[in-house]
């Protein structure tokens, strides 16, 4: 230990010439007593140190006195600068080496040490990234004492699951992105790329890599390394990153055919749902039996391209008109097919509903019923308008209640009167009627109106629905299903989430 501080005392005074007995003390972590006695120790040994009176005094080396480090020229001297110690990357290391060319720059000529120090002050390593983030090498010294002695290491090693890998979850029902597993290698050899440092070691299956600031609980064994005859850390590195950049090619490669078979199968499903949303469309009312007393109009605006809401037109024969708002249960393709089994059920039994809206009905739950699953189901409005009497038979099945504003501007509600369509094969509805008069306005709407939700949070609701068709009632039909619209838009300026169908009716004079 003193032997290792009489050379750090005669380096120090090698580098500054002169320094007092304070600043030596200072610079050796020692007492200024100690320092006296070494510097005793140094003059007796032959080394040319004198003490120096006064108040500028203290201890000098003579100035021709030094050390030499034979063939060192300037281009080496400035290769060997800009190898700076932080790129080590580990502070104890870093300060090791920061010793040791302490040393050999103290040991060099007067001229060219000055020329070392200005080189030093104008040139700055951070090896740290502008992410702010750095490598963990704490434990790269063990690793190394393991890597010069030649001795198995144990350690752990955390490495990041693969994408098939944090698909299964844990035991304890979590989906980590990071596994540690156990290993026991022969480490051959260190290499630093960039900041970051990696043992090069020899396993069971093979030759592998591994990240030092990724091991933890390094253990070096009592038991040889097996080191290959041949081995040679800077073929078997190069050929080792020949094969890294061959795997991350291919990786790239198949990632590309991965990415552009995805954009392709998206572009096929966009296709798709175009022709999906085509014909849904046709689903819908093409043309309207002409009336003398009602004036009528119907829309659904889908909030995606294909929706399970739906409204209809039926032409029932003898001055009669069939007027249908359904909600199927669900959102998108499920829902549209649903919809167009509702649909085909419906006109495919329309018949029936020539004198009983109700036998159209068991009809359509019962073929609904044995065509669907088990959880599918709809709500649904049919009314049924006689233009002769204007007489309104209707049948609710559990949807929301239709809306009558009378020419007086009462309401009245047209309530349920039978459960869901699809639910339940025994099945029982009863209808209700009511006569319209010139000026009463008929409204069928589905929950994506009046459960829009404003700014802030709040539903559209069936009271704002109300005064909208009382403001607008002096319009057409048509107009007036224009004018709801634009006010649940303005309400409700946001992605829409929900379907919204309305069927607007006005009686007119016979």
């Amino acid at each position: 230990m003193r032997a290792d501080r009489l050379l750090s005392a005669l380096l120090q005074l090698q580098a500054h010439g002169q320094l007092t007995g304070k600043e030596l003390a200072k610079r050796l972590e020692i007492s200024e007593r100690t320092v006296h006695r070494d510097m005793e120790a140094l003059s007796a040994a032959g080394v040319p140190v004198y003490a120096l009176r006064g108040a500028s005094g203290g201890w000098q080396l003579d100035e021709n006195w030094r050390m030499h480090v034979p063939g060192l020229d300037d281009a080496e001297l400035r290769a060997l600068l800009m190898s700076q110690p932080r790129v080590l990357g580990d502070k104890r290391l870093a300060s090791a080496a920061e010793r040791a060319l302490g040393k050999l720059l103290a040991s060099l000529p007067s001229a060219m040490r000055d020329r070392a120090v200005s080189m030093r002050e104008r040139l700055y390593v951070d090896p740290t990234a502008w992410t702010g983030t750095s490598e963990d090498l704490s434990l790269l010294p063990v690793v190394q004492d393991a890597v010069s002695g030649d001795r198995k290491l144990r350690f752990t090693y955390r490495k990041r699951r693969s994408p098939v890998q944090r698909d299964v979850p844990q035991s304890d029902g979590c989906q980590q992105e990071w596994i540690v597993e156990q290993r026991t290698v022969d480490p051959l050899g260190l290499i630093a790329k960039g900041s970051t440092w990696y043992l090069y070691a020899r396993t069971p299956a093979g030759f592998r890599t591994y990240r030092i600031s990724r091991m933890q609980e390094v253990t070096i064994l009592d038991l040889a390394c097996e080191r290959p005859a041949d081995f040679d850390l800077t073929e078997q590195w190069k050929m080792s990153t020949e094969r890294f950049q061959d795997e991350v090619r291919r990786d790239a490669e198949a990632y590309q055919r991965t990415l552009a078979a995805k954009r392709e199968a998206e572009a096929r499903v966009v296709q798709e749902m175009e022709i999906a949303r085509q014909v849904q469309a046709r689903l819908f009312p093409q043309s309207q039996p002409r009336l003398r007393t009602l004036d009528y109009a119907g829309i659904c605006l889908q909030a995606r391209q294909i929706g399970g809401d739906y409204y209809d037109f039926l032409g029932l024969g003898r001055d009669r008109l069939g007027l249908i708002v359904s909600d199927i249960a669900g959102k998108g393709i499920a829902a549209a097919l649903l919809m167009a089994n509702l649909q085909a059920n419906l006109r495919g039994q329309a018949a029936l509903a020539w004198d009983h809206p109700e036998s159209l009905l068991h009809s359509v739950n019962r073929l609904f019923f044995e065509n669907t699953d088990d959880n599918a189901y709809a709500t649904l409005v049919f009314a049924e308008y006689e233009d002769t009497s204007q007489r309104l038979r209707y049948v609710n099945c559990g949807h929301l209640s239709a809306l009558l504003l009378r020419s007086d501007g009462a309401i009245e509600r047209l309530d349920s009167t039978c459960t869901v369509l699809g639910l339940f094969q025994e099945w029982e509805c009863v209808r209700g009627e009511t006569t319209l008069s010139a000026g009463d306005l008929l409204l069928l709407y589905t929950d994506g109106v009046t459960e829009a939700s404003g700014l802030q949070g709040e539903e559209f609701g069936e009271h704002r629905l109300i005064e909208a068709l009382r403001r607008h009632r002096s319009m057409i039909a048509s107009e007036l299903l224009s004018a709801i619209v634009s006010e649940i838009r303005r309400f409700h300026p946001g992605e829409q989430h929900d379907d919204i169908t309305l069927i607007v009716a006005r009686c007119g004079s016979a």
